[in-house]
């Protein structure tokens, strides 16, 4: 079937726990996002709610954070140290783009890595300290959706690479059953506080994005990346507050 086609596409380009697929319809992938997001999330807390480093919530979320960086290839934070770098660079427009492209990271890149790993462990920590294992499992998902409404905000202003090619599948139809499902696995696993919460916050994070993008005249792979990891924190974050 199509649809078993798109996923695992998806499920390949996202993380590696699916087969590597050649020329992928990414566009048509763009709607399973949050589907792959929720793949990955079970992996990351299944283990967790059996029992894995149970009485020791600290060492359980840094398993979590960890295994999140190994099994997305650290695509998605690459992305986020990236527009980090370009943002805190205090450029605009080509040189921006240039800033967010090179190889080497610069020192907003590196504390936005810290940022990104340390947040994940710590609101992790105490979600697991709380019982909130199911949060862990809902991040992922949440961040997902937020890449599809990230694409569908900047859908007009592509720069060359992948992202560009995601960005056609985020029609209205497809970005609302991908925010439907972020905010479903939210509350479903943290109750309607939660999901509101971190609604909200991720809310914030797309749309400073969206305006980032904006200001800078285009969007790429790397903002898609910036916005998971960014939604992650801010469904977590919400989760606790």
């Amino acid at each position: 079937m199509k649809i078993i086609r798109n996923y695992l596409a998806a499920m390949g380009f996202l993380t590696r726990l699916g087969p590597a697929v050649a020329d992928p319809d990414m566009a048509a992938c763009v709607p399973l996002f949050p589907v792959v997001g929720a793949t990955l999330g079970l992996v990351l807390a299944v283990p967790l709610a059996w029992g894995l480093f149970y009485g020791h919530p600290l060492a359980g979320a840094f398993a979590y954070a960890v295994a999140n960086l190994a099994l997305t290839r650290g695509l998605h934070l690459d992305g986020f140290a990236d527009v980090a770098d370009a943002w805190g660079s205090l450029t605009r427009g080509d040189r921006f783009f240039a800033i967010m492209k090179d190889s080497r990271i610069g020192a907003f890149g590196g504390m936005a890595l810290v940022v990104a790993i340390a947040g994940q462990t710590c609101f992790g920590a105490e979600l697991l300290g709380a019982g909130r294992v199911w949060l862990l499992a809902a991040a992922p998902v949440a961040g997902r959706a937020a890449a599809v409404a990230l694409m569908r905000c900047c859908r007009d202003i592509p720069r060359p690479g992948l992202g560009a090619l995601c960005l056609p599948g985020a029609t209205w139809p497809n970005t609302g059953i991908a925010v439907a499902l972020g905010l479903g696995s939210l509350l479903a696993a943290g109750g309607l506080r939660a999901a509101v919460m971190g609604t909200l916050l991720g809310a914030l994070v797309v749309w400073r994005l969206a305006r980032l993008a904006r200001h800078n005249g285009g969007i790429n792979g790397d903002f898609l990346g910036a916005a998971i990891v960014g939604c992650e924190l801010a469904a977590l974050a919400g989760g606790l507050l």
